[in-house]
């Protein structure tokens, strides 16, 4: 992703952002190939943990360019100001393209820990270039991340907003949604000097964990929302469009993943039954309870219910075959088979029975995860359509410069991710590299 983002940036115009906004940051990775590519990164994530490993990393990184360059002291061979291009860190983390160009720029990078929403992202943004740290931006002799910045790059609130990338690599759930919210927010507000003090110029989005998606993520655009009936992806859709099936036999590691994947699925879906004649035993007052329970910890949305119990992790041992499966299962739901044992399915003790229902509930998933990329592709071009209109409806309200948006495949699945396809907002005249 930074390869694409260096080659968008490298090619347009004088006005280029020089802050990028690593959304959803996670442990760094994405933020360091960035900073290393000369740009002033503000890293963010929701989760604490992860930005303390990112912080590790950028600790070690900055330590281990400390002894190169003290090995290059030691051999009289004084780096120059552009030193980092022969960083073998750096060169680690640039694609080949970048290293034939000589950034002049000394990149930053500022981890933050928030909650991650449209307004807090803003704020956040906001924060990162105008205040704390002796006024980031402002320049002078104050700060941006952990480099002392020179006059050239004062600012005042009566100059030209400064112009921000948002970037994020496997945006969670609602998270694609929201960054794609505050991006449209911040580009439909007026670009008069002291009205704000940054805009959105461009961004590069690759979402995933469709399955998290909130309910009015989907449909966003209008073309779907004025349709009879109104399109809607149930949760079971939204789980199939996280499945490559096309990666699935790739090579024999991968085939025994997806077998085991299948197993998983299949042994679940035998297990339903049982747990809704348990569901169906239990007490009004205790359904509620469990219903409230569902709300307090926030998994309604994941389609828990009384009588769809979140069975959670098990280790790949227990579904080694039918049996260990179900006393595993059973004793972590607190099901007692002995007490429902009238009721129950004949699969459950027969196996020939049990084996008639696994083949043919294989073959239904199967065909249903085929489908799983058509469901990503249908969420994709929504959101693509959604921000078409966004930017039409802005640009004629507010005469402000065209921009273009497109949906570009960075990488191939069978590098192990199955999310490559990145939402793509840039200016119109910056060159077409959608």
């Amino acid at each position: 992703m930074s390869e694409y983002i260096d080659r968008l940036l490298c090619s347009s115009s004088a006005d280029t952002p020089h802050h990028v906004v690593d959304i959803g940051s996670g442990q760094g990775y994405l933020s360091r190939a960035l900073q290393n590519l000369g740009l002033h990164v503000l890293a963010l994530d929701s989760n604490e943990i992860q930005t303390s490993g990112a912080e590790r990393w950028k600790a070690k990184e900055a330590t281990r360019r400390q002894k190169q360059l003290k090995r290059a002291k030691d051999a009289q061979s004084v780096p120059d100001s552009n030193h980092h291009y022969n960083d073998p860190l750096f060169q680690s983390h640039v694609p080949t393209a970048s290293k034939n160009t000589i950034h002049s720029r000394v990149g930053s990078l500022t981890h933050q820990t928030i909650c991650i929403n449209p307004s807090t992202l803003e704020s956040s943004i906001h924060d990162w270039l105008f205040s704390g740290e002796d006024n980031q931006i402002a320049g002078c002799t104050s700060m941006i991340g952990d480099l002392l910045v020179d006059r050239t790059e004062r600012r005042t609130a009566e100059e030209k907003p400064v112009p921000v990338m948002m970037v994020a690599l496997h945006a969670c759930g609602p998270l694609t949604p929201d960054v794609l919210r505050a991006f449209l927010s911040n580009h439909r507000r007026p670009s008069a000097p002291g009205v704000r003090i940054w805009t959105a110029q461009a961004l590069v989005v690759v979402g995933c964990c469709y399955n998290l998606m909130a309910l009015e993520d989907f449909p966003l655009s209008r073309s779907l929302r004025e349709r009879t009936p109104v399109a809607t992806l149930p949760l079971a859709s939204r789980h199939l469009a996280a499945q490559m099936p096309s990666q699935w036999l790739r090579n024999e590691t991968s085939a025994r993943e997806t077998s085991l994947a299948i197993r998983k699925v299949i042994f679940r879906a035998l297990l339903q039954p049982v747990l809704e004649i348990i569901s169906a035993r239990e007490a009004p007052a205790n359904h509620t309870a469990t219903s409230s329970s569902c709300h307090v910890e926030g998994l309604h949305n994941a389609g828990q219910t009384p009588e769809n119990r979140r069975l959670g992790k098990l280790p790949d041992a227990a579904y080694k075959d039918w049996e260990i499966f179900l006393d595993r299962a059973t004793s972590k739901t607190g099901v007692r088979l002995d007490q429902i044992a009238t009721q129950l399915p004949v699969y459950i003790h027969d196996e020939r029975r049990r084996r008639q229902l696994e083949s043919a509930l294989s073959v239904l998933h199967v065909l249903r995860c085929i489908m799983g990329p058509l469901i990503e592709s249908l969420i994709l071009l929504d959101r693509h359509e959604w921000i078409r209109e966004e930017l039409n409806q802005s640009s004629k309200a507010q005469e402000s410069s065209a921009m273009d948006v497109g949906l570009v495949n960075l990488f191939d699945q069978a590098t192990g991710s199955g999310r490559n396809v990145a939402i793509v907002i840039k200016p119109r005249e910056w060159p077409n590299t959608i």
